[in-house]
């Protein structure tokens, strides 16, 4: 029998240069991969404005108004029991989402023991996957006594309801100061408080400032919070102040997803970071629908007065171009 040739082994040193290169080449491929899923996650969500701005204009194309920011009673109070529903929950139907819609009882306060079932649902369409508390229910800090261990849904994303009028508690979502004469028709946005005060909510016909130039809806997210436990979030049903409303304000610190530095910024002055805009986006980048339909990207560095006047729907300001 002929002999068998003899097979060669890699050496120990040659494996361990094949386990360097392929160690490089992943380190080279890592960067393009994150970015590719980063890329992924800005587009879902930019797709999830987009068909919330759609839900909005069919609901006022129906209604002839967008629906309320929230709903309160005449009382001015902000107690649980005021409040009533909200404009994510009144274009429920717009994302098919009927049967949720008909389970939350209009009659009820928006906290009763019958309507939380409803707010405990996450509903995809208003979580977007960048956000670290996405698919989560948690327990608002000013609700504690309220909301069951259990809490309610998170969500991504709050409705615009104007600029800040004055620096505490100057919102258009505030109950307290809803009948100030300080509100005025160039200082609210297109979802506000209604039920109190002089102000219903907003038609097409009202955005003076022209529909491409005014935000609707915009990205809410905070990185998680050690100290201030659910402060900040977003809550799509919830009705309490800023759950799910936010407020353009000129300070750059109301656009950073990190509620803990934003108060450290303000001297927890917690009022401020409540009602932020900001995306835990790659460079802080945040997404808002537009009320002409279109999604555009905001830089968290935008200057903040302009910011503001992107929020209102009849400031008659001068708005450069944006992009």
């Amino acid at each position: 029998m002929k002999n068998r040739p003899k097979t060669r082994a890699f050496t120990l040193v040659e494996l361990l240069v094949v386990i360097v290169i392929i160690g490089i080449l992943v380190g080279l491929l890592m960067p393009a991969v994150q970015s590719a899923r980063d890329a992924g996650r800005v587009a879902e969500c930019k797709n999830n404005l987009k068909n919330i701005g759609i839900a909005l204009s069919a609901y006022e194309s129906k209604k002839k108004t967008l629906p309320p920011g929230s709903v309160h009673t005449s009382t001015g109070g902000t107690d649980p029991e005021s409040t009533f529903t909200n404009w994510a929950i009144e274009i429920l139907p717009f994302i098919e989402k009927n049967n949720l819609y008909e389970r939350y009882d209009q009659t009820l306060h928006n906290l009763h023991e019958s309507n939380i079932p409803v707010l405990q649902t996450p509903v995809d369409i208003y979580v977007c996957p960048a956000d670290s508390h996405r698919g989560l229910t948690m327990i608002p800090t000013q609700l504690e006594s309220h909301v069951p261990a259990t809490g309610i849904a998170t969500s991504s994303y709050k409705g615009v309801s104007g600029k800040r009028m004055w620096a505490t508690n100057g919102y258009w979502d505030y109950p307290p100061t809803a009948k100030d004469a300080r509100r005025k028709q160039s200082n609210r946005g297109p979802l506000h408080l209604t039920g109190i005060g002089k102000f219903g909510p907003v038609s097409m016909t009202n955005i003076r400032d022209g529909k491409s130039n005014t935000m609707l809806v915009g990205e809410s997210m905070t990185a998680p919070s050690g100290s201030f436990k659910a402060s900040g979030m977003a809550f799509w049903g919830s009705t309490h102040r800023f759950h799910n409303l936010g407020c353009a304000q000129p300070e750059y610190h109301t656009r950073i997803p990190d509620y803990d530095r934003c108060m450290m910024f303000t001297g927890n002055e917690h009022w401020y970071c409540d009602r932020a805009f900001a995306s835990l986006h790659d460079g802080g980048n945040i997404n808002f629908v537009f009320c002409d339909g279109s999604v555009r990207t905001i830089s968290p560095d935008i200057d903040g007065i302009i910011f503001q006047r992107l929020a209102t729907i009849d400031g008659k300001e001068v708005i450069p171009p944006l992009e």
